[in-house]
């Protein structure tokens, strides 16, 4: 491996391990099926075998020559390898949110930020808040919460805050506004999700790394998952720091400078992202056609398309997002995401985008579409298999062992792993330990499995079918889902269960009754099994450890260790028209843009409040910058004595503390 050197020999060797792996299974396979000659229902499950196989080689090559580059220390350059380019370099951090729950948004901010700023290389960046959020209490609340920020530790002109009231596409609409509207006075963007925490040093190394590539536009770190409390996230989370490094190693090695995007926690260059990365609306009805949804992949692609590289920075540490808290919130994220990787199965046939970027498509998609194959290979094969003889049963026995290895063996691999880097193993509380906890979390996937597999399945169908989904924000507690809505959620995958229970003894009896028990059997608990591994856990903490648990950097600790704090009792209205300085700033920020009258409700408003106000009303009268700049001057023309007792209560305790900040 060490003298394979260029891109395209890379990719060979890792293509043709995948091509030899699924020769070998489709051989096998042939020979189980080819006994008494094929037929029509044969040679369907084959197709849909050699599809699944070859999915299963794939992943299987990437913690093979993860493995082997650890191992041989053939890796790719360290960061004291990179050399250091003087440049100005500036950066904006930016996150776009869309109704979040703001504590915890601006918690992670903060301490990005301010690790950030501990350092000289801090005034390269500048930090930009990018609201879509529809709802006036959690506007108001993201406006509050960066004011309030900004004024105590002093970051006017570091820390912006922007909100749009028409958020046209999307995410990928409001990033592509800021790039318009701010983007020329930076050289690179850092995006970050809702629940992103990045680290300064890890900031700082990117913006070195841009500095050193000229040609690279986009470099994606690995983002580690953290904060899981349920049992279901602390086994994502576990199997994330556990399998991670192997499985991008192999990654990084095939795609080289053909990488992609997963939507946050990476630098971009913001020219090239700009100048290549318009994103075209797909042709036909929704839900394949409209605009793109995972529009991370495509962007990765036209910059590739376009003659940039985009790679992978998989040793990088100090990255970090947190996870889905059950099954259920994991399976709304996928409907979303399932959605939009089906959409580029359009974009397969697109003239200029390079072949590594179709292989990221194709990944993606199979990500989802490989569980109705799945379902249908266990459906075809109970009579099938069930009625081969003896002669077949050889080539079957070497086919399971062959699919064992390729299930097992990289997670083996990930746990040998740990037995070259001490202070990776300390980080799981020793090898005893990394063992028991690969162990566990094999055991749950084997659970979980069948249950992705039957809500994949029906969101593939629904995509089919022309059923689009909606644009929500993400459920990112671990309250636990109790047993009723759990049985509500997957009642019918129960149904599935039975049907498929019925199905093998009928048309394959006990054979094909054993085979398929691990299917049937996930499908029959699924409610229980996604109940109870939605609840918060104490007793497997110290099993399934992540070095991020047992050693949090400062930045974690501010966030996942904080304390939520009691929402104000004062309607966020209420202030917003009372308070001088938020009003000022609130006016400022809406800029010059009408909005919509507002006067028939402006005087149940000064009268009652805004407790008896619609959420249209809410919104239609802090989008209005007239409106909110008039009642701001009418409350206090009418104070003290021409107010209801609600107002009143409200501008004495401006007064208050206006008096007491001035003693």
């Amino acid at each position: 491996m060490s003298r394979i050197t260029t891109s395209s020999d890379r990719a060979g060797l890792f293509f043709g391990l995948v091509l030899v792996l699924a020769s070998t299974g489709a051989l096998l396979f042939a020979r189980v099926l080819s006994e008494d000659g094929w037929t029509v229902a044969e040679g369907m499950l084959f197709v849909v075998f050699l599809i699944l196989f070859s999915y299963l080689a794939f992943g299987f090559a990437h913690a093979i020559v993860g493995a082997c580059l650890r191992w041989t220390m053939r890796r790719r350059a360290s960061a004291a390898e990179i050399p250091e380019v003087a440049g100005e370099g500036k950066v904006a951090i930016v996150m776009p949110i869309y109704n979040e729950p703001v504590e915890r948004v601006f918690q992670g901010l903060k301490a990005t930020f301010r690790s950030v700023l501990d350092g000289e290389e801090g005034r390269h960046f500048d930090l930009h808040i990018l609201s879509d959020s529809n709802r006036s209490g959690a506007w108001l609340a993201e406006e509050r919460a960066w004011l309030e920020w900004v004024r105590s530790e002093g970051l006017e002109g570091r820390v912006f805050y922007r909100h749009r009231v028409k958020n046209h596409g999307k995410k990928a609409g409001n990033v592509a506004d800021f790039c318009r509207e701010r983007g020329g006075a930076y050289d690179f963007m850092v995006v970050l999700d809702a629940d992103s925490i990045m680290t300064g040093p890890t900031l700082w190394e990117l913006r070195r790394r841009m500095l050193a590539a000229p040609r690279v536009a986009l470099l994606q770190t690995m983002p580690r998952l953290v904060g899981a409390r349920s049992l279901y996230a602390r086994l994502q989370q576990f199997a994330n720091r556990l399998y991670g490094p192997l499985f991008m190693d192999g990654l990084s090695y095939w795609q080289g400078s053909g990488g992609n995007f997963w939507g946050h926690n990476a630098i971009l260059r913001i020219a090239p992202f700009v100048r290549e990365c318009a994103l075209p609306e797909l042709p036909g009805p929704r839900p394949f056609g409209g605009p793109i949804l995972s529009h991370d992949f495509v962007e990765a692609s036209l910059l590739v398309a376009a003659g940039w590289e985009v790679r992978l920075a998989p040793d990088l540490e100090g990255t970090y997002e947190e996870g889905p808290q059950s099954l259920l919130d994991a399976a709304t994220r996928d409907r979303r995401w399932c959605q939009g990787n089906m959409q580029h199965a359009l974009l397969l046939g697109a003239r200029g985008l390079r072949w590594r970027s179709k292989v990221h498509f194709i990944n993606g998609i199979l990500g989802y579409a490989a569980s109705p194959l799945w379902l249908l290979l266990v459906v075809l094969g109970f009579p099938i298999l069930a009625s081969e003889g003896s002669a077949g049963a050889s080539s079957a026995a070497k086919l399971l062992l062959l699919t064992a290895l390729l299930l097992f063996v990289p997670k083996l691999l990930c746990v040998v792993d740990l037995l070259f880097d001490r202070s990776r193993r300390e980080g799981f509380g020793g090898m005893g330990k990394a063992a028991l906890g690969a162990v566990l979390e094999t055991a749950f996937s084997a659970l979980f499995a069948p249950i992705n597999m039957a809500f994949h399945s029906r969101f593939v169908v629904w995509n089919l079918l022309g059923k689009s989904v909606g644009w929500e924000a993400q459920n990112r507690g671990a309250d636990g889902t109790p047993l009723r809505a759990a049985w509500q959620a997957h009642r019918w995958q129960v149904v599935m269960g039975a049907l498929l229970l019925g199905l093998a003894w009928f048309l394959g009896g006990a054979s094909a009754l054993v085979l398929a028990s691990p299917v049937i059997g996930g499908l029959l608990a699924g409610p229980w099994v996604s109940s109870w591994t939605s609840r918060p856990v104490q007793g497997l903490r110290s099993l399934l450890v992540t070095p991020e648990e047992l050693d949090p950097p400062q930045e974690l600790r501010q966030v996942l260790e904080a304390p939520m704090k009691a929402s104000p009792a004062s309607d966020d209205i209420e202030l917003l028209l009372a308070d001088p300085y938020w009003n000022a700033a609130h006016l400022a920020l809406l800029g010059d843009d009408p909005g919509r009258d507002t006067q028939s409700v402006e005087p149940y408003l000064l009268g009652a409040g805004p407790a008896g106000l619609t959420e249209e009303e809410r919104m239609t009268l802090i989008a209005n910058p007239d409106a909110v700049g008039r009642l701001h001057l009418e409350l206090w023309n009418r104070w003290p004595d021409r107010l209801s007792p609600s107002w009143q209560r409200v501008l004495e305790g401006l007064v208050s503390g206006a008096e007491k900040r001035v003693v």
